[in-house]
């Protein structure tokens, strides 16, 4: 056998001979789908999809024949949103209690049910708007707002001036405006 030689997953092939690089991309299709069905946050398939792969890489024992593959992955992708939920139940229940404990000294308040819909709502009106902006508006919107990133700090990471940044923030959030009163309108 030479170097470079891929090997296919026949069923008679032993564990050392089969290609676990090619084996997850060829099952990486149905291996999402088996994740996203079990989630409700979409964008966590992805993270989930790369554990299912490390843990595959680092497993001494895996399966000797081709045939026990695709079973071998569903038991590990499984576990993994099984250990998924747990780490966002768990978190969930921290910040939970946290509010409860220290919600009003920290002036943090219990928010009705109606607010917190309306927050929610209001927020994938924001989240659709912003897919409408241009890559560069949407970009300097996110830096200054998600990363709290002030003119300075944007014009030293973008090579601009603090007038550019300045500039195209104002253009930025107008474009935002515009795309929420079409949105809303």
């Amino acid at each position: 056998m030479t170097h470079g030689t891929t090997i296919n997953a026949s069923p008679e092939a032993p564990a050392a001979a089969l290609n676990w690089t090619e084996l997850l991309v060829e099952h990486r299709g149905w291996l999402g789908t088996v994740i996203r069905s079990r989630l409700r946050d979409a964008s966590a398939v992805d993270d989930l999809l790369q554990e299912v792969a490390i843990a595959v890489l680092k497993q001494p024992n895996r399966p000797d024949k081709a045939e026990k593959v695709a079973p071998w992955l569903y038991r590990i992708a499984v576990r993994k949103v099984i250990n998924y939920h747990r780490h966002v139940g768990r978190r969930r229940k921290l910040i939970e209690g946290f509010i409860e404990e220290r919600g009003d000294a920290a002036g943090l308040e219990k928010t009705a049910p109606g607010t917190w819909l309306l927050k929610k709502e209001q927020a994938q009106y924001v989240l659709k708007a912003m897919e409408l902006l241009d890559a560069g508006d949407r970009q300097i919107l996110m830096l200054k707002y998600t990363e709290g990133w002030g003119y300075r700090e944007l014009a030293e990471h973008l090579g601009t001036t603090i007038k550019t940044v300045e500039y195209r923030l104002l253009r930025a959030r107008q474009s935002l405006r515009d795309a929420l009163s079409v949105k809303n309108g």
